[in-house]
């Protein structure tokens, strides 16, 4: 039982040591991995900038020396070949230098001017960033030139670094100049060519009027004024007749409005049409107005709308036997006259007569006598009530014709 105990002393006292020795040296292995890592981390970092320092180098100018001046000659050829291929014309340039850290670089400065167009300019851009080099353009001024508002004046400010450590000359040449445009840039420089941004500006046109909708039901007809005009008396004045008519649509804007006084030969306007007296019948109480090219008869007392049309037309030109007249017929010619009137039924009755000078034939109130029949004229004379009528063929006519 002693030894058991002396034994459980020895082992409370000596085990705790060796645990804590076991976590320090797993703490300690811990941080040396950690240690590795970051050497090894730094290690790639030291080649990825060993890399980039190559590639700079190889973009930066020469920075002193002989191979200085070769070297900014060289890249204000390569200025010089980049506006040429542009478009950019006139070109001079000027150099400078602004000194920098000596023991990490200098600035040259170089400043392009030149005349082109706005797409010229954005097209020289486009090449100068394409170019994997040590320059960058800082300023550019365009001013519009006097004669044309669509070229321009411009300078071009370019800084380009020469690093201190560079032994050898490094300047773009022609195949670091890229040409090629994907479809987004050649739309680009076209929507640019076609701008002229200090032109007159021009409005665009208007659009196209509207289509017109067609109605869905016809328009109205227009307004009649015929049953609203009347013939309100028939009178002598200074040994003539003379017809008074009165339009009520014609308005009260004067106690007069409305109110004709007409001769034979006297117009008026019924609406949108005119209107023609052409024969006073004192005896029958009646007129004929010409209107619309037809000719009318209207009793004392009635309206326009009462007008009684044209009955009678002449439909030909022929010989005695009723054959068409042409340049071969013989004999006297002849004419046929068509009287066509409304029969108890409502349907038409038509009346034929066939008539040489001389012949003559009852209208309604008067007596016609036809005077001359002239074929190739297509026309003839007809006497009625005193009044000589001259009547083409396929022409309708009434008592009193339009001569």
């Amino acid at each position: 039982m002693i030894a058991g105990i002396v034994l459980c002393v020895i082992v409370m006292m000596v085990l705790p040591g060796q645990f804590g020795e076991l976590t320090r040296l797993e703490g300690d292995r811990e941080r040396l991995r950690t240690s590795i890592e970051e050497l090894q981390q730094h290690d790639r970092m030291k080649d990825e900038v060993q890399e980039r320092l190559v590639a700079v180098v190889g973009q930066a100018l020469a920075p002193a020396g002989a191979l200085r001046s070769v070297a900014v000659s060289g890249y204000q050829n390569w200025l010089l070949e980049l506006a040429s291929g542009t478009g950019i014309g006139n070109v001079q340039i000027r150099h400078s230098t602004a000194a920098g850290p000596r023991a990490i670089f200098d600035r040259h400065i170089f400043a392009l001017t030149g005349v082109g167009r706005l797409d010229q300019i954005a097209e020289f851009l486009r090449r100068f960033h394409r170019t994997d080099y040590l320059h960058m353009i800082t300023r550019v001024s365009p001013s519009p030139t006097s004669g044309n508002p669509n070229i321009f004046n411009v300078t071009f400010s370019i800084e380009v670094l020469a690093l201190a450590r560079v032994n050898a000359v490094h300047v773009p040449g022609a195949n670091g100049i890229t040409t090629e445009m994907t479809d987004e840039e050649r739309q680009m420089l076209a929507t640019i060519r076609e701008r002229a941004i200090l032109s007159e500006y021009i409005p665009p046109a208007p659009p196209p009027p509207p289509t017109p909708i067609e109605p869905t039901s016809p328009p109205p007809p227009p307004f009649d004024h015929t049953p609203f005009c009347f013939v309100i008396a028939i009178v002598m004045v200074d040994s003539r007749p003379q017809c008074w008519i009165h339009l009520r649509t014609a308005g009260q804007d004067h106690p007069t409005a409305g109110w004709y006084y007409l001769f034979e030969g006297g117009s008026f306007m019924l609406g949108p049409v005119r209107a023609t007296v052409k024969k006073i019948e004192i005896n029958a109480q009646r007129i004929q107005v010409a209107a619309a090219g037809g000719v009318y008869t209207i009793g004392l007392g009635k309206s326009f709308a009462d007008a009684e049309e044209p009955t009678y037309f002449l439909t030909g030109i022929v010989d005695a036997d009723g054959n068409p007249w042409t340049a071969g017929s013989t004999g006297e010619p002849h004419c046929v006259i068509l009287h066509e009137l409304e029969d108890a039924n409502g349907g038409i009755a038509r009346t034929r007569h066939l008539l040489a000078v001389g012949d003559s034939f009852p209208m309604a109130q008067v007596v016609a006598t036809i005077r001359n029949i002239e074929p190739e004229a297509q026309q003839i004379q007809m006497e009625a009530a005193g009044v000589v009528y001259t009547i083409s063929v396929d022409g309708s006519f009434s008592e009193f014709s339009n001569e």
